[in-house]
């Protein structure tokens, strides 16, 4: 049966509960979000292919048509972006071939960067390198920078034992192949003891860092403008938001939690400030539903996804 609106726990979960279609029916909507149930790139805890379909039920109870809304964290008024969303489902996963996969994940989101915005729900942080390089290649841009949410830089080298691409070196691959350069890139979140190599590396390359601690200490306007002074001249961005950036308590259900974290509310203020870049694409990855007993992690990622994409979206780009 047809999708109610008042019937939030009915109907096929599609994200927002917008239309199911085909890649090539895109053309007449605004944003196209599509699924990469993936977890190849993991190195630690399993969960994250689970996740495409546990945020689309997390969105169905709200819509992003327009809405006169009241933001009681600032006392303003709000209104939302009236977006025209589709569902493509998910990208099937060549299971055991990480770099068919890759591939094919590059091949749709190209296709799509060419009608609309791409809004791809990781997975593993290892489907940012397919995507990025399907947006670089969907796109004609002059200058295309990339945000990074992250406990970690996912700057590490190449490991014997984990698949060539993985979701500890996705940048470090990105960087060593031409299709990033490091001084076009923001990591936001860092923390923790990591391998100094990690970092070296992130440094040699020219990546600008903001720790979790460093990001807590600011305002979330300080941190806007930060972001704002760092790619107001770049044409593109491309933003991935990786769940383990987050503060602990939103970040339990995660495949590599970590301590401390960055601000929950602070993070999406920061997001509701985008609309002044023109960000071209967003992913969100390493959600693990089998590791989030309570659910909050899951609605956080949907709370991440609806405020850009409500408030944070500039759009027409």
């Amino acid at each position: 049966m047809k999708y109610d609106d008042d019937m939030i726990h009915s109907g096929i979960a599609t994200f927002v509960a917008s239309d199911y279609v085909t890649l090539d029916e895109i053309q007449n909507y605004d944003v196209s979000v599509v699924g990469v149930p993936l977890d190849m790139g993991l190195t630690y805890r399993g969960g994250a292919d689970e996740a495409p379909r546990k945020i689309r039920e997390c969105s169905m109870w709200k819509k992003i048509d327009g809405m006169e809304c009241y933001d009681y964290d600032n006392r303003v008024y709000v209104k939302t972006n009236n977006l025209h969303i589709c569902d493509l489902g998910d990208i099937n996963i060549e299971h055991g071939d990480m770099e068919k996969t890759q591939s094919r994940i590059a091949e749709v989101v190209s296709k799509i960067r060419e009608k609309n915005f791409p809004v791809i729900l990781g997975g593993d942080h290892s489907i940012t390198y397919g995507s990025f390089i399907g947006v670089k290649q969907g796109g004609n841009y002059k200058k295309l920078g990339l945000i990074q949410f992250d406990a970690h830089n996912d700057t590490e080298p190449d490991t014997p034992h984990f698949s060539r691409i993985n979701h500890s070196n996705q940048f470090t691959n990105l960087i060593k192949e031409g299709y990033l350069d490091g001084h076009d890139m923001m990591a936001i979140g860092l923390r923790g003891i990591c391998n100094r190599v990690w970092d070296d590396f992130a440094k040699e390359q020219g990546i600008t860092i903001v720790t979790a601690n460093e990001f807590n200490k600011m305002t979330s306007a300080e941190m806007s403008k930060l972001i704002y002074e760092k790619f107001k001249d770049y044409d593109a961005i491309y933003v991935t938001f990786d769940m383990d950036s987050l503060e602990a308590q939103y970040s339990q259900g995660v495949g590599t939690p970590k301590y401390n974290g960055i601000n929950g509310l602070k993070a999406l203020e920061v997001l509701r400030s985008m609309n002044k870049l023109n960000v071209v694409a967003f992913d969100l990855v390493e959600l693990s539903p089998p590791h989030d007993l309570s659910g909050i992690t899951a609605f956080m990622a949907w709370e991440v996804l609806y405020n850009f994409l409500a408030v944070g979206y500039k759009k027409n780009n």
